[in-house]
């Protein structure tokens, strides 16, 4: 199981608004420029203490987050990567910062005084153009990429001092603490040694045993350089000595794939997370699981430990999970010591306005729903009742009032290198039946769903939040949420087992297609099938505002179709091939738009992976690039 799709940011563009007031706002927070909210910190990567353990930074899917370890407060946001950061080192004297990331032409460095930028290092470009590792050894900046390159620049000057490349590509990468070593786990499962110093490989570990479920997710060094750690899908934890290359021991207990590895600073302790929530602590010179550490709701994505000696959380353990929450553990007890921040959510799905557009609320990839004021910018609640590991359907009623759902107990794990995500274990598993609540009260809603639509590809609420309908393979069926009293049952002229489904703006029609790209659309009123003949194949479809219209995507462009013309075989054609991409866009959006109070038009917004177009059809006449 793949596609992910980096963490949603809301962009709200309003011409006829006095935007000077936000955009002071989006400086004091390093939004970009148009921005007035944030919704969330983005999903965790990578953690990384300074050298003196005071500052924690975090890479994620928005940029970098650096805390202050004593109070635990935000103390800046790093900006300025085109994709997700998912590469971090301190210099060694804790003054610089260097970022970097997937989709990045460039390396960020940071002046960890002022918190402002201290230059940029301009990378290869070309493709992948994914930043895998950086690290400091002395004044010297090292990075790696995927496409094979190991790059050696001069931290003051900027300047490229080596360049040289690796024979095969690989999957994970890793510094030692100090620079001076770093390893790479190719795919054929052999981890590869590398001097830093002398540029030349020092030694192969075989690796995990082939075969299936055997992917090293994880990567890690001892602060002494003596002993290397490897996490795999396999659920061990192996341990290798890096002088003679051999095999120490294999640490067996997780019920899970091992995500990622992290030694002590004293070197005494190694920590071990998994895709099942679960940390464990190993003694290393017994090789004996000392501990476990619960806590966590979802895949834990980073751990890292402070160093000995920094104020309050000297030598803690702090683990970074998918489930959006930092915590700080005691690793002589395994107790927890606090949950030192929130807010970085993986893969928000959808979002929902409140009626009187004060608040909104959104939904991430586990059934977790957050309320935000966008007064204040400020959370206001936390909806957990509904949370699993992975939600196959989750929706969020127009006035954000209620949530349709349903999860399943499979692992999810996050690809922190590029887009994509993996799954484990049985995703049948503690499967839930299809659930609606209402978010405010937190009560479930007493609906016969069980039995009637159990393995639902898709749900919506109408426009007033007073129908559901829910699609099941061929059959589309709808209740009316204060009654519950069903309202009308679609059957659907091909099976499909992921639907989409869409209410018109007036709440009188509606549209499903599936994966095939077959669509349908209905009048609820009578029920009748009023899809327009010949229409193309669509995975992407929207209704105009007085829903008199819809568009659909194929390969020639975009098609608007009239629906209150009878069985209308001409639609308006919009030519494809715009800025040089063909029509094939995950997302369209078509809604009322003022223009300075001079014409009314609409906005088409196209998405095609990480590129984004605004068209403006005035009256469907002509077409403006924004």
């Amino acid at each position: 199981m793949k596609n992910k799709y980096p963490f949603f940011i809301i962009l709200l563009l309003i011409i006829t608004m006095d935007s000077s007031s936000f955009a002071r706002d989006s400086t004091q927070v390093s939004l970009p420029e148009g921005a007035i909210a944030r919704l969330g910190k983005g999903g965790i990567n990578i953690m990384r203490f300074s050298p003196d353990g005071t500052q924690l930074a975090v890479g994620t899917d928005v940029g970098v987050w650096l805390y202050d370890v004593p109070d635990g407060k935000e103390t800046a946001l790093f900006t300025g990567h085109t994709g997700h950061v998912n590469a971090l080192a301190f210099s060694p004297d804790g003054r610089i910062l260097a970022s970097g990331g997937f989709n990045n032409p460039v390396i960020q460095l940071w002046d960890m005084e002022t918190k402002n930028k201290h230059s940029t290092v301009t990378a290869t470009q070309g493709f992948p153009n994914v930043l895998s590792s950086l690290t400091f050894y002395g004044r010297t900046l090292i990075s790696i990429n995927r496409g094979k390159e190991i790059t050696y620049w001069h931290v003051d000057t900027g300047e490229k001092l080596l360049r040289f490349s690796l024979d095969n590509s690989f999957d994970r990468t890793v510094f030692s603490q100090d620079g001076s070593n770093f390893a790479v786990s190719d795919q054929v499962g052999k981890i590869h040694l590398w001097d830093t110093t002398t540029s030349s490989q020092s030694g192969v570990l075989k690796g995990h045993a082939r075969g299936r479920h055997t992917d090293i997710w994880a990567l890690a060094f001892s602060p002494d350089n003596s002993i290397f750690a490897s996490g795999s899908e396999d659920k061990t934890v192996m341990l290798w000595d890096t002088q003679n290359y051999t095999e120490l021991e294999k640490l067996k207990g997780h019920d899970a794939w091992v995500t990622t590895v992290a030694f002590s600073s004293d070197g005494k302790t190694i920590a071990s997370g998994d895709a099942d929530k679960v940390i464990k602590l190993w003694d290393l010179e017994s090789q004996q699981e000392r501990t476990t550490l619960r806590g966590h709701k979802n895949t834990i994505n980073a751990l890292v430990f402070a160093p000995v000696g920094t104020p309050r959380y000297g030598g803690c353990l702090a683990s970074g999970s998918a489930d959006g929450t930092i915590r700080f553990w005691n690793p002589e007890n395994g107790a927890e010591l606090t949950i030192f921040t929130t807010g970085h959510t993986e893969w928000i799905k959808v979002i929902a306005f409140s009626e009187n557009g004060t608040t909104l609320a959104s939904a991430a990839f586990n059934g977790t729903v957050d309320v935000w004021s966008l007064k204040t910018r400020q959370e206001l609640m936390n909806f957990t009742t509904a949370q699993s590991n992975n939600t196959q359907t989750v929706v969020l009623s127009p006035d954000a009032k209620f949530l349709a759902c349903r999860g399943s107990g499979g692992w999810i794990v996050f690809n922190p290198v590029g887009f994509g995500l993996h799954g484990g274990g049985d995703g049948n598993v503690g499967i839930k039946r299809l659930q609606l609540w209402d978010i405010m009260t937190g009560e479930e809603l007493p609906f016969p769903l069980q039995d009637v639509v159990i393995l639902p590809s898709a749900a919506v609420f109408s426009p007033n939040s007073n129908i559901f309908a829910a699609s099941s393979r061929q059959e589309i069926r709808a209740w009316h949420l204060n009654t519950g009293i069903e309202l009308f049952q679609l059957n659907a002229k091909q099976p499909s087992f992921n639907d989409k489904l869409m209410f018109s703006p007036d709440g009188k029609k509606l549209a499903v297609t599936g994966r095939s790209g077959n669509l349908q659309v209905w009048d609820i009123s009578t029920q009748r099938d009023i899809t327009p003949p010949n229409i193309k194949r669509t995975s992407t479809l929207a209704f105009s505002p007085d829903s008199s219209v819809l568009a659909t995507v194929s390969n020639e462009g975009i098609y608007l179709w009239k629906l209150d013309i009878e069985l209308e075989k001409s639609p308006i054609l919009i030519a494809g091939n715009l800025g040089g991409f063909k029509m094939n866009w995950f997302f369209l959006l078509m809604a009322p738009y003022s223009l300075g109070q001079v014409c009314t038009c609409w906005v088409i917004q196209l998405n095609y992976g990480m590129w984004k177009q605004v068209i403006v059809l005035e009256s469907c006449l002509g077409i403006q690039n924004r």
